[in-house]
């Protein structure tokens, strides 16, 4: 027995032995489970991804990916990609040699290698598995330059703080949706790059051999260049190494090796950039407000370092007592602009300042930009809080444990210097931090972002910051202490890129899942750094407070990564084609089999990639929107045009050669974006398309008529004059609103419906002109000249569907009852010039004609469910080409600016 326990002591020494040789096995075993964790989450989908019309693989729900799938197969059949894409932008096509193509490139070459080892394997298969395999890039990037940030910490710590700091950033849940399989996205491959960007470029900055600086810079360019041929988010690159490298010039850090690797990054990421686009051509890389700005920082040190060094000009800043790199930037800074200014013209200068500044304060500056879903503007009492939680008490875990991490390790940059100036610059930086985010906090508020009062503490909390560092900066140089070189880059290069992640998180929606992969670095040095903090204490009373503070930490950590992890769960395994997919899937194929091959699809931007990727059909439009002005003529001229004037309708059409149109459900949503578009200057066209529901309790018969009431509760998108006890009452735009609409019926007709206007106080009851009830359009030639679109009701109680023929309408407004919208979709009226060639429905309405329940094509089930309509062209005599038509260039370039309370 004795000596049984003896031999299971030595084993367990061997085995720690072991162990503490080998400890960073352990770190990457474990980076490799958290990875895994990741990649299962993300791989939950792939068995739904089915088209129901062919059986075979298709794409997750998303738009931009089919353009590059379809990209990728052109590559796969032919060895390279097309230099026009004829599907695109009919008649002109689009020229793709100005486009990021790399994307479809990788996973062309993905394919290869796949099909190398499984012949079966199809490139729509390689295409849903490229991004799972990308993420696991993305998450070693990652995992490296978290750690290298912390490079001079010790090996246990720095491996921790990276680990932990990946577990949040593999189950971020706003990082999933492009990361997931089957969404071949750009961001998918682009953070990969970028990470792998920033972890070589610290690598070569902490580099003792001057050789493996220039290497690791030179490969730090090339990661850089790549990212760029795929996404124009490379920009976040460029403005977060130059401006750390600025700083770290600032603070006297910059030497020969620094400028040497910067200089050999700059001149490798645009050597590889150039060749393989267009848009990066030596001009527009010098024009460009992000890669100038790289390229200004490069003259500003080496023109700085030489100035620095020229007698004269030292005695003149002994003079003045500025900090000689500070001065020396100064007088860089001014040679360049003056240089810039001679070669460019003032107007240059400003015009970037003014984009710059527009950036900061109203990223969106255009009609279009205004309206697409994902640049939305975020606000931290929803937005921030519902992305950077979860929420407890009302408290959002995530957002709160970053930015006092972000604090902590502020102050952990700067422990050099004495507690006083610490505690000073440490508060400083806190300001900052808060101006930077809460000067946005709700939209209807006086911190909206952009009111004189959030502009105020969003650039004054970045005034007193500087105030204060550069106070003590001013004092240390004239001292000349050499405190700041203390100062890590790494660490500096992480405050800027957080820095540029909140601002970019305060500007669109989209933007807000880049702080979210960010971010997680602040958090996991927080819990790792606490701990440590706790575990060195010996007095007891502070041993115990610092021990509930890990405690919420550690706490809160763990409850937000297994509530991160249980949404990626739920969200990975329904993320996959619905009943709206599977409709689109069946219209495509009626598409494929019914239509030439050289049919043209004139619809709304949002489906140009489905149409020509599932329909293999070329159209007018798409996601892609390079065509400026075309976005605005569909929107005026088709969807929104009045009837009477089809004229400007098929003049449109036929100069962009369509020879189908195309409607579908979510059009009625999407009404108030492609009407604000398609406004003249005044917003003549601007409107929306509200869905009333009845009241039921409300409901009351008299005699053999029945009143239905739809409570309203919306403004009018115009003025309207009513005539009340003989007097013109004008309810003014925006100012009047709807009440209600009562829709009356008896036995054997429809009534007049009636409106209820609501202004000042009063209710005005007005008769409406138009209603469509039962597959009949009523017209009683009176009355406000506006309707309403009435259809069925699908509501289930104890299993059982019940159906309300009345349940629910759409109000449709003078602006709106009389467009081609309304008229070919709603009304389904005939017309010489468009005929319907094909109505895909809706798959519950599918369901219900199973059951031999006909209740039309539109229904409120769950929300508004309606078919996707196709109609094909018919030309009258004497149509003609509108050159106007084609141009990219507005009417008037104001049609694209936004105006002020409009959206």
């Amino acid at each position: 027995m004795e000596h049984s326990e003896e031999t299971i002591e030595k084993r367990k020494e061997r085995v720690l032995s072991f162990l503490k040789q080998k400890k960073e096995w352990i770190y990457y075993i474990v980076l490799s489970a958290v990875i895994y964790a990741g990649f299962y989450v993300r791989t939950l989908n792939i068995s739904k991804l089915r088209d129901i019309t062919t059986n075979d693989w298709t794409l997750a729900p998303d738009l931009d990916p089919y353009l590059f799938l379809r990209w990728a197969k052109y590559i796969v059949e032919h060895g390279t990609l097309m230099a026009h894409d004829a599907m695109r932008y009919i008649p002109v096509g689009y020229d793709t040699a100005g486009e990021m193509k790399l994307l479809s490139y990788m996973m062309a070459w993905f394919y290869d290698v796949f099909h190398f080892f499984d012949k079966s394997v199809s490139v729509t298969y390689a295409a849903i598995w490229f991004p799972v395999i990308m993420f696991v890039f993305t998450a070693i990037a990652f995992f490296l330059f978290a750690r290298k940030i912390f490079y001079r910490e010790n090996s246990e710590t720095k491996n921790i703080i990276a680990l932990i700091a990946t577990a949040f950033f593999v189950l971020v849940p706003s990082w999933l949706p492009r990361s997931i399989a089957g969404i071949p996205e750009k961001e998918s491959v682009a953070f990969g790059f970028m990470f792998l960007a920033f972890y070589l470029y610290l690598e070569a900055t902490t580099s003792e051999k001057f050789r493996n600086k220039i290497i690791l810079g030179f490969f730090a360019g090339i990661s850089t260049a790549l990212m760029a041929l795929v996404w124009g988010g490379v920009i976040f690159v460029f403005f977060s190494i130059p401006t750390a490298v600025f700083f770290a010039f600032l603070l006297g850090k910059v030497k020969r090796d620094e400028i040497t690797i910067y200089f050999v990054w700059l001149i490798s990421s645009f050597a590889f950039m150039t060749p393989f686009s267009t848009r990066y051509s030596p001009l527009n890389l010098a024009m460009s407000t992000s890669t100038g700005f790289a390229i200004g920082v490069l003259f500003i040190i080496i023109f700085g370092l030489i100035f620095m060094r020229f007698g004269k000009i030292e005695e003149i800043r002994k003079k003045t007592n500025i900090p000689k790199e500070l001065f020396s930037a100064i007088i860089s800074i001014f040679v360049l602009l003056t240089i810039v200014t001679i070669i460019l013209g003032p107007d240059f200068i400003f015009g970037q300042i003014r984009e710059v500044t527009s950036s900061l304060i109203n990223p969106q500056t255009s009609r279009f930009g205004m309206t697409v879903a994902e640049n939305k503007q975020p606000y931290f009492i929803n937005d921030w809080k519902e992305n950077f939680g979860p929420v407890f008490k009302e408290i959002p875990l995530f957002f709160w444990l970053f930015f006092t991490g972000a604090i902590v390790l502020f102050n952990r940059m700067i422990e050099k210097m004495e507690k006083k100036e610490k505690i000073i610059l440490t508060f400083g930086y806190f300001v900052f931090l808060a101006g930077l985010i809460f000067s946005k906090y709700s939209s209807g508020g006086n911190l909206n972002g952009s009111s004189g009062l959030s502009v105020l503490i969003y650039f004054g909390g970045l005034i007193f910051f500087v105030a204060t560092f550069g106070r003590y900066y001013y004092v240390h140089k004239k001292n000349e202490s050499n405190i700041f070189e203390e100062f890590d880059f790494a660490y500096i290069l992480y405050f800027i890129v957080l820095t540029l992640g909140i601002i970019g998180a305060r500007s669109g929606i989209r933007l807000m899942m880049s702080l979210g992969l960010i971010s997680p670095i602040a958090i996991a040095f927080l819990v790792v750094i606490s701990s440590k903090r706790y575990f060195a204490e010996k007095e007891d009373m502070m041993k115990f407070f610092l021990g509930c503070i890990v405690a919420i930490l550690v706490l809160s950590s763990v409850f937000t990564l297994w509530v991160y992890y249980k949404s990626d769960v739920n969200m990975g395994s329904n993320y996959a084609p619905s009943a709206y997919n599977f409709q689109w899937q069946k219209a495509m194929s009626w598409v494929r089999e019914n239509t030439s091959e050289n049919a043209v699809f004139a619809h709304w931007w949002d489906y140009g990639y489905w149409v020509q990727s599932i329909g293999n059909r070329a159209t007018i439009l798409d996601g892609g929107n390079a065509m400026g002005s075309w976005d605005y003529y569909m929107g005026r001229l088709v969807l929104t045009n009045p009837t009477k004037n089809i004229k400007d309708t098929m003049d449109y059409l036929y100069t962009h050669n369509a020879t189908h149109l195309l409607i579908d459900s979510t059009e009625i949503g999407k009404y108030a974006a492609f009407s604000s578009i398609g406004s003249d200057l005044d917003y003549d066209r601007i409107s929306y398309i509200p869905t009333l529901l009845m009241d039921a309790q409300q409901t009351r018969k008299n005699g053999n008529e029945t009143n239905y009431i739809y409570p309203a509760g919306f403004s009018t998108d115009s003025d309207v004059l009513i005539n009340s006890d003989g007097k013109e009452i004008l309810l003014p735009r925006k100012m009047a609103g709807i009440g209600a609409i009562i829709l009356t019926t008896n036995d054997s007709a429809v009534i007049q419906p009636r409106i209820i206007f609501v202004y000042n106080g009063k209710q005005y009851e007005e008769k409406l002109r138009y209603a469509y009830i039962n597959n009949n359009l009523y017209d009683f030639n009176s009355g406000i000249d506006a309707g309403v679109f009435v259809f069925p009701k699908v509501q289930t109680e104890s299993g059982q569907g019940q159906i309300n023929n009345f349940g629910a309408m759409f109000y449709l407004s003078p602006r709106v009852v009389h467009s081609n919208l309304a008229q070919f979709y709603l009304f389904d009226q005939k017309s010489d010039y468009f005929k319907l060639a094909h109505t895909e429905s809706n798959l519950f309405i599918d369901n219900l004609k199973q059951q031999n329940i006909d209740i039309g094509e539109f229904v409120y089930f769950q929300g508004f469910q309606g078919p996707i309509k196709i109609w094909e062209i018919k030309y009258p005599d004497g149509v003609k080409t509108n050159p106007q038509y084609l141009s990219t260039d507005y009417p008037d370039p104001e049609l694209d600016t936004p105006k002020f309370g409009e959206y």
